[in-house]
């Protein structure tokens, strides 16, 4: 498939319009596996002969490529975004928005934007020009000026990061989210937006920080330490509720700790850290939320066994890196 077709193939896909024939084609080009460095290669082709530049509509914008990337599924659940994030990382997406949406993509001209990305199974640890140290969880990116404005600094999450900001009251440090943003002079916190997720929250370790809500501009939102803001995407709902914000933000030592959560949002975080997909077709489980923790040490075999003691007559197979949950 030459380049000319490549374009052809993202845009009709972006299109809303898009014909069955034309999604099943896009899911097929990027599933097979021997394509799958060949297509990597040739949209970062693209990504490298694209004037791209970054802006505040940029998150906007890859939420709707995720979007409706995320309503293309095989008979398995499979989530095309998950599969390609595993092995070319989330710059793809970067790529189909600077092609096809450079025109929305315009910033000060005297910042220069990097793009760090993490892949499934991993976490990856970055430290900004302004000393600010961030850990990026599995399948986010982060996007970042390599020199902050005299003013502000400005930073683009989609994803799951923790932030450990370097204080400066003279320049804000903000996170940009598709729905909120969270500004601090010198704290800690951490922000989940991951674009599948039916929610975005901030949850404040130390310190202080302002959250502002894109649907209600009218508001601003100011935490203290252990308390965790949540933004409904289903219904525009925002809840502050107290937590333990230190296990929260454990995920960076390898915990996972779950705080009355339910059982697709926990399925999704260890498809993210284990990289594996978890297959549970039918199962009507989101009427629950649990309470667990995992730690670090736990394989995923060890995982898959307490979740069967937290859902009553439950079991799974584990096939490769797809794992079937059933009830017996």
């Amino acid at each position: 498939m030459d380049l000319n077709q490549i374009k052809l193939f993202v845009q009709s896909f972006y299109n809303t319009a898009t014909s069955k024939r034309t999604t099943f084609l896009f899911w097929k080009w990027y599933k097979i596996h021997e394509e799958q460095i060949e297509n990597s290669n040739v949209l970062e082709e693209i990504w490298d002969n694209t004037p791209n530049q970054v802006s505040t509509n940029t998150m906007e914008d890859y939420s709707k490529i995720i979007k409706r990337i995320n309503k293309t599924k095989t008979p398995s659940r499979f989530s095309l975004y998950k599969t390609v994030a595993s092995y070319a990382a989330i710059i793809i997406f970067s790529v189909l928005i600077s092609v096809f949406l450079t025109h929305k993509l315009t910033a000060p001209a005297a910042l220069d934007y990097t793009q760090f990305s993490v892949e499934y199974g991993k976490s990856k640890k970055i430290k900004l020009e302004d000393g600010t140290v961030v850990t990026v969880n599995a399948g986010s990116t982060l996007i970042y000026p390599k020199k902050f404005s005299a003013k502000q600094r400005e930073v683009y999450l989609s994803g799951e990061a923790n932030f450990n900001v370097a204080k400066n009251p003279e320049k804000p440090f903000v996170v940009k989210t598709k729905h909120i943003d969270v500004t601090a002079l010198g704290t800690r916190f951490c922000v989940q937006c991951y674009p599948g997720n039916n929610f975005t929250k901030a949850t404040l370790v130390e310190g202080s920080i302002k959250i502002d809500v894109d649907t209600d501009t009218s508001k601003s939102y100011i935490l203290k330490p252990n308390e965790q803001l949540s933004y409904s995407h289903l219904n525009n709902a925002v809840d502050v509720l107290g937590v333990d914000a230190s296990k929260i933000a454990s995920w960076e030592d390898g915990y996972l700790v779950f705080q009355g959560a339910n059982f697709d949002e926990i399925a999704q975080t260890i498809e993210r850290k284990y990289n594996v997909l978890i297959n549970y077709d039918g199962l009507n489980l989101d009427q629950h939320t649990y309470y667990v923790r995992f730690d670090p040490n736990e394989t995923i075999d060890d995982v898959m066994k307490i979740l069967t003691l937290l859902i009553n007559n439950s079991d799974y197979k584990i096939q490769g890196t797809t794992i079937f949950f059933y009830l017996k």
